[in-house]
């Protein structure tokens, strides 16, 4: 180890963590600790993971085919040169800007420190059974482990002297940790546990969703017992701190004096005040439009955007494309559809506050319908969706998805071309004049007079 090593080497194992990767990585060079450097060991992803990794000033980026985590952590030392090593999962986000630190401070006086493990803690929609998992697990107590050998790389640190004396077991396909702690252990070495050292794991530690009755209970009775460690996000993961644009697609030239230039121009002013929308981009032929309302000019005479039979994802996921040759990264995208003229008072926030909260990948306006309906289905003929004829209160409604009143979805979806996908989330609509759209026959007398008693109220 030369004199111009950094004191510590951080090694974060990534496979298509597109979602989690830049909170993780951000929360770490936030921290305030002057020397360490970052090593990411990449299995292969098939997402766009190391796109959004290779947005920050990494040390060396490694790729396996064949994952062992003992191997890929060793890889990761490997190619490090820092006196301490820290290992950290790419879906674990630091608490705040001490974590590095304090996993440090452990070993300025303790010489029979092997490794130090932190605290682990759930973000507000992990599951029932992961939650208690993780709080019955990682306590409030900083302990020194003489002969229990529980250590967890998912948040540790551990010194490369000792690293070099024991290596992680290259074979074993998982809990590496485990077996690492139990040749430690026996060794004569100890481990610490530091609460204060803590990090947001939004799964627990097996990995399992199992919401059964009995984890449910016990998850209820932790969240009175830890009410400060549950129901919180990292600040990364706020409404208020991720990054999103929203999206309109215009396809045909507007007339400054149509009613639609209208519509335009007041679902623009209502997203350029939301309290979560960073940026509000425009897809359409005329650069003067996009200005006029108050949006950013996406370019749809280029060619790739040309095609008679592109849809509405693909859109979406090639304005996306351009949105990041501007140097934007936006972790949520917003579609909205500006013929839609009347909205829920702070849909778009509450969308956004929804997927952030709830953990969704896409969020989206759904109208409550108890109507009766029927499908035609090929080879079937007419079928009833719904054949019951009982009262709506003993009937379950039909959710009619209002994608263009409001859609939020991940990034990572809109790249792959879907525009719902993952963990779902709805937004229930039970007005029907949130239905209204001004391209459907006869709707626009309807929002014409609509408008015109809103103006004469006013």
């Amino acid at each position: 180890m030369n004199s111009n090593s950094p004191e510590v080497s951080i090694i974060v194992r990534t496979r298509n963590e597109e979602l989690w990767i830049a909170h993780c990585l951000s929360m770490i060079f936030e921290q305030d600790f002057d020397s360490f450097e970052v090593i990411l060991v990449d299995n292969s992803s098939t997402d766009f993971t190391l796109g959004v990794a290779n947005r920050y000033p990494l040390t060396a980026v490694l790729n396996i085919d064949k994952f062992f985590p003992g191997k890929a952590l060793n890889d990761g030392i490997r190619a490090s040169s820092g006196k301490y090593i820290v290992c950290i999962s790419a879906h674990c986000i630091p608490k705040n800007d001490q974590w590095l630190k304090n996993l440090h401070k452990n070993f300025s006086s303790n010489k029979k420190l092997a490794g130090v493990y932190g605290r682990q803690l759930p973000l507000a929609y992990t599951s029932n059974s992961d939650k208690r998992d993780l709080l019955i697990t990682f306590g409030r107590d900083k302990k020194i482990q003489e002969k229990d050998y529980f250590f967890h790389n998912a948040n540790s640190m551990l010194s490369r002297a000792i690293w070099e004396k024991f290596p992680f077991d290259e074979n074993v396909t998982n809990i590496e940790d485990r077996v690492w702690g139990k040749e430690i252990i026996e060794a004569g070495y100890q481990i610490a546990y530091d609460p204060t050292a803590s990090v947001y794991h939004y799964h627990g530690l097996h990995h399992h969703e199992d919401d059964s009755d009995r984890a449910q209970g016990i998850a209820s009775i932790l969240n009175k017992v830890d009410i400060d460690s549950i129901g919180e996000l990292p600040e990364s993961l706020k409404p208020d701190n991720i990054l999103v644009a929203s999206v309109l697609l215009v396809k045909d030239k507007i007339n400054k004096k149509s009613m639609e230039f209208n519509l335009l121009l007041n679902v623009v002013k209502e997203l350029n005040s939301s309290n979560y929308v960073d940026r509000v981009y425009i897809l359409c032929l005329d650069q003067s439009i996009a200005l006029s309302v108050g949006g950013i000019w996406i370019d749809r005479n280029m060619d790739k955007f040309n095609d008679k039979n592109i849809n509405i994802e693909t859109l979406l996921s090639l304005t996306l494309e351009e949105i990041e040759c501007q140097n934007f990264y936006p972790e949520t995208i917003l579609y909205v559809n500006h013929h839609y003229p009347f909205r829920p008072e702070n849909l778009f926030d509450n969308l956004i506050t929804e997927a952030q909260y709830k953990g969704c990948n896409s969020v989206f306006a759904c109208f409550v319908d108890y109507g009766h309906y029927w499908q035609n289905i090929p080879k079937q003929g007419l079928m009833q969706i719904d054949s019951s004829m009982d009262s709506r209160n003993n009937r379950s409604p039909i959710m009619r998805a209002l994608y263009g009143l409001g859609c939020a979805t991940s990034a990572s979806l809109i790249r792959i071309r879907s525009i719902v996908g993952g963990k779902i989330g709805i937004f229930p609509i039970d007005n029907y004049k949130f239905t209204l759209n001004s391209r459907e026959m006869g709707s626009k007398e309807i929002i014409n007079n609509l408008l015109a008693n809103d103006y004469e109220s006013k």
